[in-house]
């Protein structure tokens, strides 16, 4: 199998008028398998390397807040979850109060009309 590669090669060529002119020129040429065989091994050899390597473990501490440490949420302690719950429920309730005015949109044509009777 072989793959195709495009390099572009360049020619300076010196006209009469001592002008320089730049013809450009683009070769299509196909790539050898064993020009491919050898990108393959190269990369090959490489992942070894990236597959064993360790991960860094963070050292985890009451200062470092959760952050980075596999936790549910970045949470380490209750006092965060019932923060976050009581802000979710409090906006929820806000706006469950607030809708509750605005209908139950029986007539999807109601906001269409221009002038209101």
């Amino acid at each position: 199998m072989q793959s195709v590669v495009a390099r572009q090669s360049s020619r300076v060529a010196v006209a009469r008028s001592s002008t320089r002119t730049f013809a450009v020129r683009v070769v299509c040429k196909a790539q050898s398998t064993s020009e491919t065989v050898k990108k393959v091994a190269a990369s090959l050899a490489a992942l070894p390397a990236l597959i064993v390597s360790h991960p860094a473990f963070a050292l985890v501490d009451e200062r470092l807040n959760g952050d980075g440490t596999g936790k549910p949420l970045g949470v380490n302690d209750e006092q965060q979850v019932f923060a976050m719950v009581g802000v979710f429920t409090l906006i929820w309730g806000l706006w469950f109060t607030a809708s509750r005015d605005l209908g139950d949109f029986s007539d999807k044509d109601a906001g269409l009309k221009i002038d209101q009777e």
